[in-house]
């Protein structure tokens, strides 16, 4: 008989399919410019939309300096497994991740050993959290926009 480990406990609610994560961390001192420059290039917006792209369960996300660019606030949600959620980050997006992570306390890097364990220590359980639609997944919501693209564009075929 095989067992497996259980998986630890993770922090973040979840509503229907859709779960929160809300981290706080640290930023290191003089590095608020650094992470701001980050947000404000040109191309961050449309990384942002490639981003979402890859991670593929991610709905939003936000990314907020505070307490006079000395902490830092990353709160997205999500569908799916925690951990396969940080996988995603190691696995599809490290070096978005790292570029802004590295300009806060004590952060290994997202292919660290103990990144996930590391990500939990920061995260913050919501005290309330609701979604519109609860058991909307990114993918169904983006197959809803096809389907409706393509009743549109029936519709407008009979114009």
């Amino acid at each position: 008989m095989t067992t497996h480990p259980e998986k630890p406990a993770r922090p973040g609610r979840t509503d229907g399919r859709t779960s929160e994560f809300t981290l706080f961390f640290k930023v290191k001192p003089g590095h608020g410019k650094l992470i701001r420059d980050i947000f404000q290039q040109n191309t961050f917006g449309q990384l942002s939309r490639e981003v979402t792209q890859r991670i593929g369960t991610l709905h939003d996300a936000r990314w907020v300096l505070f307490d006079e660019d000395t902490r830092l606030l990353f709160a997205t949600s999500y569908d799916g497994d925690w951990d396969a959620y940080i996988d995603d980050f190691a696995h599809r997006i490290p070096d978005v991740f790292d570029a802004i992570m590295e300009h806060t306390e004590d952060y290994p890097g997202i292919h660290d050993p103990g990144i996930k364990d590391r990500i939990a220590a920061h995260q913050v359980t919501a005290c309330s959290y609701f979604r519109a639609i609860p058991d909307a997944t990114v993918r169904d919501l983006q197959k809803a926009r096809r389907v409706y693209k393509a009743y549109e564009q029936l519709l407008n075929a009979f114009e």
